[in-house]
């Protein structure tokens, strides 16, 4: 039986809306809601980027509130000038405060899963990594440099020549406590990833580079100041008196140190009390300036390279070596073999030294009431006094009278300690001011500082060029240096050194005949076209191999030799008046950087330096370990 055939359907009746029209607005529906979820869902993540984005704008803020309190704290520091102890822990505790800020700030959940974002994350670990950093150091590192306010603070430390050493003494401990914490955040900065393009849009790649500039130059101020309080209680006479031969160096004649002995004194230190007696010029040097018998005994490699210079009796050569450990001991030797008297150590400075602290103090005035100005006095003593005073005796008085107007403006009292230990600091990193002791537990300390400078020991890439005058003539107050440095890294991690050394004689008309002596070739005529003598020598690193040498374009043969381990190549060129001449040599470095060791000669005029290829680093540090 057929059925009947269905009639049209009624929208109005629920049963009918079971037909194809059904499924399909159920996906309607569907889709409807994961719109709104992920709606909500991007309401969520905005926000919580929103929360991360002011976070991070008041951690930034943070930050570099406590970079800008460190930078006033690194100057304070550096010069020498702490407030006093309420003051620098108010300092101390502001920037604390605000290390924990930035920490809490970069330290949460959100932040930490917004930092794991491929490549927009970057800068957040970065910053989260420098707030860590500041905040340990915070913790750890500052209350120690609060507790240095009392013992360095500039009106208890010093009183005119009278160093205080007892709060010298004390300030030890703190500053190696809060050296040690800023060693910590600049590791931490150096962890820190680098952001390419979001860290430089960022600030953050600026600030981690601020963190460890900032960081190494307070660690390296702090550091000196434990150095001095290690060793300078004692040799400041705490316990018993000590006696130094104070040497006043004249770089018109050039030395590896600075010059020849121009001048000398007997400094003594008790309990602190600096006095200066006998200074004199080198027209009086005991024993004369040829002692008839050697002080002290050369041996092995030393005695290969400058036993013929009599540096053992001739106290013009004595610091033909750049080791000033050496220089120290035949110093002394020599005073003791011409005088009878025993000192405990030798302290070398140049005119330059002595220019920085009448600068931080005030100008000297000598007898004749003649104003020798920081400006006026290296030109005065390495140049213009020779056309002055026309004879040996007459220069030693005036140099002796210049030395004690000098003395007398440091010891007066109108400089303040922070000019004047910044004025030394200045000299100690150039090389001009130079200190041995002949006890040895204090020189195996200076040994690795400025102030000791010793010959590296060390296997990194070096460089020392030393130009020494070999005419006994004072026209190396003329010399003018340029020095270039440039290395082709090498398969084997070893490289290829070129050193390009440029000597300019820029004497003028109308020198003396003292002057422009020529004592290693005599002639009835002198030296009218003043001549120079040099002798040039380049150290390289241990183990460095030389590998030819070319002077103004052609090839010469240098004098091959080692001193401490360190390869050295020397050669004598002459220089005439208005003549410039360059030598280029090869060299083969073992190490291939990414550091350089650059030990400076101290000159009347700076040399210019130009190194590519590696980053110049001085030889020295000023790490107190014991």
């Amino acid at each position: 039986m057929l059925a009947e055939p269905a009639g049209p359907a009624d929208p109005a009746d629920p049963a009918d809306q079971a037909g194809p029209a059904g499924p399909a607005r159920g996906w309607w529906a569907r889709q409807r809601g994961l719109v709104g979820g992920c709606a909500v869902l991007l309401v969520v993540v905005v926000g919580l980027l929103g929360w991360v984005v002011v976070r991070a704008l008041l951690a930034r803020t943070q930050l570099d509130q406590a970079r800008a309190r460190i930078a006033v704290l690194q100057q304070q520091v550096l010069a020498g000038d702490l407030p006093a102890q309420a003051e620098l822990s108010a300092q101390v505790a502001a920037i604390g405060d605000r290390a924990r800020a930035a920490r809490s700030l970069t330290d949460d959940p959100v932040w930490s899963a917004f930092g794991h974002v491929p490549w927009a994350g970057c800068p957040l670990r970065s910053a989260a990594q420098l707030a860590r950093g500041f905040d340990a150091m915070a913790a750890t590192g500052l209350p120690a440099v609060a507790e240095l306010g009392n013992d360095l603070n500039p009106a208890r430390l010093r009183q005119q020549m009278t160093i205080n050493v007892d709060a010298l003494a004390a300030a030890r401990i703190p500053a190696q406590r809060a050296s040690a914490a800023l060693d910590g955040l600049q590791a931490a900065a150096q962890a820190a990833p680098r952001c390419g393009w979001t860290g430089r849009v960022s600030g953050v790649d600026a600030a981690r580079s601020e963190v460890v500039e900032r960081g190494a130059s307070l660690s390296d101020a702090l550091d000196s100041v434990a150095l001095a309080a290690r060793i300078g209680p004692a040799m400041l006479g705490a316990q018993e008196a000590r006696r130094y031969l104070l040497v006043v160096q004249n770089p018109a004649e050039s030395r590896a140190n600075g010059g020849i002995i121009g001048g000398f004194g007997l400094l003594t230190a008790q309990r602190g009390q600096l006095s200066l007696s006998g200074i004199t010029g080198n027209g009086s040097l005991p024993g004369g300036p040829t002692q008839a018998n050697p002080a002290v005994e050369l041996n092995g490699p030393f005695a290969e390279r400058y036993g013929s210079f009599w540096p053992d009796r001739v106290w013009a050569n004595a610091n033909l070596t750049p080791d000033y450990p050496t220089v120290g001991r035949l110093y002394t030797s020599m005073y003791r073999a011409g005088t009878g008297i025993d000192v405990d150590g030798t302290i070398s400075v140049d005119p330059t030294t002595l220019a920085y602290l009448l600068a931080a103090s005030r100008p000297a005035v000598l007898p004749d009431g003649e104003v020798v100005t920081a400006g006026s006095l290296v030109d005065l003593v390495e140049s213009k006094v020779y056309a002055r005073v026309p004879t040996v005796a007459g220069r030693d008085r005036f140099f002796a009278e210049v030395g004690q107007a000098a003395y007398a403006a440091v010891e007066s009292g109108s400089g303040n300690t922070p000019k004047l230990l910044t004025a030394l600091t200045r000299a100690a990193r150039e090389g001009r001011l130079l200190v041995s002791s002949n006890h040895a537990d204090e020189q195996d300390v200076l040994s690795g500082t400025a102030l000791g400078g010793a010959l590296p020991t060390g296997n990194e890439p070096y460089l020392a060029v030393v130009t020494q005058n070999a005419a006994a003539s004072k026209l190396d107050y003329w010399l003018r240096r340029g020095v270039s440095y440039q290395v082709q890294r090498m398969p084997g991690g070893g490289g290829a050194v070129t050193i390009v050394i440029k000597l300019t004689n820029a004497a003028p008309d109308g020198l003396s005949d003292y002057v422009r002596n020529r004592e290693d070739r005599p002639s009835p005529d002198g030296n009218p076209q003043a001549q120079n003598n040099i002798w040039l020598s380049v150290y390289t690193g241990r183990d460095s191999l030389f590998a030819g040498a070319r002077l103004d374009g052609h090839a010469i043969s240098m004098d091959a030799g080692s001193e401490n381990g360190l390869p050295v190549v020397s050669t004598y060129l002459t220089l005439d008046r208005g003549q410039t001449r360059t030598l280029a040599l090869k060299v083969l470095e073992p190490h291939a950087g990414p550091l350089l060791v650059v030990r400076p000669q101290p000159l009347p005029v700076p040399e210019q330096l130009l190194v590519q290829g590696v980053q110049v680093v001085p030889p020295w540090s000023r790490r107190v370990t014991n």
